[in-house]
């Protein structure tokens, strides 16, 4: 049994902080809250961590990201349109998989995110399964919990439908024919891509930090009759699907011309909404596409840096919260100030999600983007608050560690935490009861 103590605990989005507050943790999970004393009076043989001037509350959860632990101007290729930016990207050599992701992990820890979801990613090595694998492998030692998931794409790599792919590659010229020639598949074929997920599913169930979910890449890199058996084995094993959704300019066209501007519609014909779904971006979605979301019980995975580095635009966060939509928040590799500081991300996201609405409300919604509905993305319900039962998945932030010592007394923590806090404030991140980071201490060494 652990108790930590700190100067404030906020439980969540919806309840009132505790201060001084103590969370009571055994076994991985939460089994009380309160004041410090009534804590020590209730579990006096416990462990205790005192956090001191910190704030406690739910770990915050990265939503949409891929294990890409160097940025893209690291590693060679700048901002620009999404497309073309893809394709420079592809260009590269490949890095190591196990390498990137576990330095991604690290990043997170380090600033308060204790679960993720790696979205479908390939390197194109020729060893997609490898690939994955070093992916798993990179979570599970650094303890991060991450819901991975598989990836899928058969179509779109080179040009997006319905224009027709070998037509075009008959128009290039013959080196560059042979150069796409010689770029390995991205991804398994269909049925080698579920029968390695059946595997996964088989080998991590139950496991404490890694979970698996579907990843198709998205509707124009996915062909109909994949989506089908996709949907049709997420539904019989009760997996949780996740993909990019009218991310560009570009696949806001596909969606005109291929599905009559109804892609979730066309998405629910094929059955994919009769499990669990989460879909990042949607940025270039229209009205009538968030009526759809909110039908389906789509929810959404904003990045909003990315969108904006990689020219999509704004997305409209204002506008799903007017209109009810649940939305988590994702850095994508790509936040706004090229760094995995997961609160300046959301601080972005709680911004544009503000419009004109309640002032009173706005920081808790957005606490609840980066907690309690990152946690329904991801395919977690039993983390992003601070409750008996729950996971114990906890940050401790002190919001006078990187930026200053002074502070009104009368300010509320939350306001704090939301307007001036960075991942430099991080004094402990706690996955599953574990101390995963904890500042000051060495770093931890990286497995050969």
């Amino acid at each position: 049994m652990q108790l930590l103590t700190a100067d404030c605990v906020i439980p969540g989005a919806e309840r009132p902080p505790l201060r001084p507050g103590a969370v009571a943790v055994d076994a991985g999970r939460i089994v009380a809250l309160g004041t410090p004393d009534d804590m020590r009076a209730r579990f006096p043989a416990s462990g205790l961590t005192a956090l001191g001037d910190a704030i406690l509350l739910p770990g915050f959860v990265n939503a949409h990201q891929h294990g890409r632990g160097l940025s893209q101007v690291q590693l060679g290729y700048p901002d620009d349109q999404l497309e073309p930016w893809i394709s420079r990207r592809r260009g590269r050599k490949a890095p190591d998989a196990y390498l990137l992701t576990r330095l991604a992990a690290q990043e997170m820890l380090r600033n308060g995110v204790t679960a993720t979801l790696h979205a479908n990613y390939s390197y194109a090595t020729g060893d997609y399964e490898a690939e994955l694998r070093g992916v798993i492998r990179a979570y599970e030692e650094t303890g991060l919990r991450a819901t991975v998931c598989v990836g899928f794409a058969n179509q779109g790599g080179l040009v997006y439908p319905p224009t027709d792919e070998s037509a075009f590659r008959d128009c290039l010229s013959p080196q560059a024919q042979a150069l796409l020639n010689q770029t390995p598949p991205a991804y398994l074929p269909l049925q080698e891509t579920l029968a390695l997920t059946d595997r996964l599913l088989s080998e991590y169930a139950g496991h404490p930090t890694i979970s698996i979910a579907l990843g198709p890449a998205g509707p124009q890199w996915v062909s109909d009759a994949a989506w089908q058996s996709i949907a049709a084995h997420a539904a019989r094993t009760g997996t949780g699907i996740h993909f990019h959704l009218l991310e560009s300019p570009a696949q806001r066209a596909v969606a005109e011309t291929l599905y009559s501007g109804a892609v979730l519609k066309h998405l629910e014909a094929l059955g994919v909404f009769e499990t669990q779904v989460s879909a990042a971006h949607f940025t270039q979605a229209s009205a009538h596409d968030v009526e759809d979301a909110l039908r389906v019980g789509l929810t959404l995975v904003s990045n909003p840096g990315a969108n904006m580095r990689l020219f999509n635009g704004a997305p409209p966060l204002a506008d799903w919260r007017a209109a009810g939509l649940p939305v988590a928040l994702g850095t994508d590799n790509c936040a706004l100030d090229d760094t995995e500081d997961y609160l300046s991300e959301l601080r972005l996201g709680g911004l544009l999600a503000r419009g004109t609405g309640a002032p009173a409300k706005a920081n808790r919604l957005t606490l609840a983007m980066g907690t309690e509905i990152g946690a329904q993305a991801i395919f977690q319900p039993d983390i992003g608050t601070i409750a008996p039962g729950q996971r114990a998945d906890l940050v401790a932030l002190d919001p006078t560690r990187a930026r200053g010592p002074y502070t009104d007394p009368d300010c509320d923590p939350l306001d704090l935490i939301l307007s001036r806090c960075t991942g430099a404030d991080t004094l402990l991140t706690m996955v599953g009861g574990e101390i995963r980071y904890r500042a000051g201490d060495p770093p931890a060494p990286t497995a050969e």
